[in-house]
């Protein structure tokens, strides 16, 4: 995107071997044939229903039935936050529990094309046990660098999974930056979830707006909320809306509302600056609970911002204290359980939706990336501790009229 240096798609290529930049897939066939219309509409969801429109050649797929996601609509929080249609895309239901799934089945897959004896990455957690779930099933050794503040549940995940793991006294980004050398001496295949790094990974989450569409019959919702770790998901979605824009799936685009911990907010921050999408600075040392998207760069931050500039979109920051109340907002409301990384699209929905910034009558979708079980300690923040009783009725019937009904705020 750099140099404008192509490559054949057999070339086992993943950064610019002149500039070291960055590489967008493109596509051979023309975009305006009829058929690749047919294929999105006909599609019952799942990544790779979506085949045509991934860059994986070979017959051998790596999956476990990833994608196919609920698109659930959030009555009581219409009814709450006063807003007439809002809907939650469940990516906790992913076999990994998070929309890296979506990720690491095209990564893995390529990676198996291109003949890899191992892979490795760099991740605050999530694409860490995804990428270590996929390559058990590739028979394929993965090597995981981690921050050594990562939650124990993600490290046990991945372990369990046969990742190998190594945990660095520093961040996601420290981690990233040293596998550089690991791939030069090793030889081994870097899945790191930024497309700055694999291409190939960062059209997986893509399907997400393909499954919104069909979800909602074809009507696009005015807004689409999503985190922003590294940048790539957000960008992913805006490209699969445009892909469907360009074919006459749809006939209108929606805008994109990035959202991140205001303990690390590099985006938020150019986008409130008014800053150009190359102007993103390194955020410093990450201060959130929000641990799966505490990227003090994000290595897709540029085309992230880039998606939201062009989509008319926004970019919002929200504290600690609205992400834990977005957490419980969503599981008392809607019985989903999103890790707080993910509770940032309800936080940034109660934080929009009182600024005007989203009407009454507009169609939102908060994208929810992640299961709590990843961070539950966090969540266990959230709740009263349980009584415990005596072993008989008069105690139990004490304690239940003693609970109260406790309404979510």
């Amino acid at each position: 995107t750099s140099c404008n240096s192509k490559y054949e798609s057999k070339s086992q290529v993943y950064t610019c071997k002149n500039c070291g930049k960055r590489l967008r897939i493109e596509y051979k066939y023309s975009r305006q044939h009829n058929y690749l219309a047919e294929i999105i509409k006909t599609a019952e969801g799942g990544v790779w229903n979506y085949r045509e429109f991934l860059p994986v050649e070979s017959d051998k797929i790596i999956t476990m039935g990833e994608g196919n996601t609920p698109l659930v609509e959030a009555p009581n929080l219409e009814s709450l936050l006063e807003i007439n249609n809002v809907f939650i895309k469940n990516e906790t239901l992913n076999p990994t529990g998070t929309f890296k799934d979506r990720c690491m089945t095209v990564a893995i897959s390529k990676a198996v094309e291109f003949n890899a004896t191992a892979v490795i990455l760099g991740s605050a957690g999530n694409a860490a046990s995804a990428a270590a779930a996929y390559a058990t099933r590739a028979n394929m050794p993965c090597y995981v660098l981690i921050p050594a503040v990562t939650p124990i549940e993600r490290v046990v995940q991945t372990a369990l999974y046969g990742g190998r793991i190594i945990r660095i006294d520093g961040t996601v980004n420290d981690c990233i930056d040293m596998i550089h050398f690991v791939q030069k001496e090793y030889g081994w295949h870097n899945v790191t979830t930024a497309n700055v790094y694999n291409p190939y990974q960062g059209e997986g989450p893509k399907t997400i707006a393909y499954e919104i569409a069909r979800q909602l019959n074809w009507k696009t919702p005015d807004w689409i909320l999503v985190p922003i770790g590294g940048g790539g998901i957000l960008s992913a979605i805006w490209r699969g809306f445009k892909e469907m824009y360009e074919i006459k799936v749809i006939d209108k685009l929606p805008r994109m509302v990035g959202l991140q911990a205001d303990g690390c907010a590099s985006v938020v921050k150019a986008f409130k600056e008014k800053k150009k999408s190359h102007e993103i600075e390194d955020w410093g040392k990450p201060n959130t609970i929000a641990a799966a998207i505490a990227d003090p760069y994000p290595l897709d931050g540029q085309i992230a911002l880039e998606s939201i500039y062009e989509s008319h979109g926004y970019a919002e920051w929200v504290s600690d204290e609205e992400i834990m109340n977005g957490q419980k907002t969503l599981a008392r409301c809607e019985g989903i359980f999103a890790e707080p990384a993910s509770s940032t699209t309800i936080a940034g929905l109660i934080k929009l939706k009182s600024k005007g910034i989203i009407n009454r009558s507009d169609s939102v979708v908060c994208v929810v990336t992640g299961t709590g079980l990843k961070d539950p300690a966090i969540a266990a923040k959230n709740i009263i501790e349980p009584p415990i009783i005596a072993n008989d009725i008069n105690s139990l019937l004490n304690a239940l009229s003693g609970y109260e009904k406790h309404d979510v705020s």
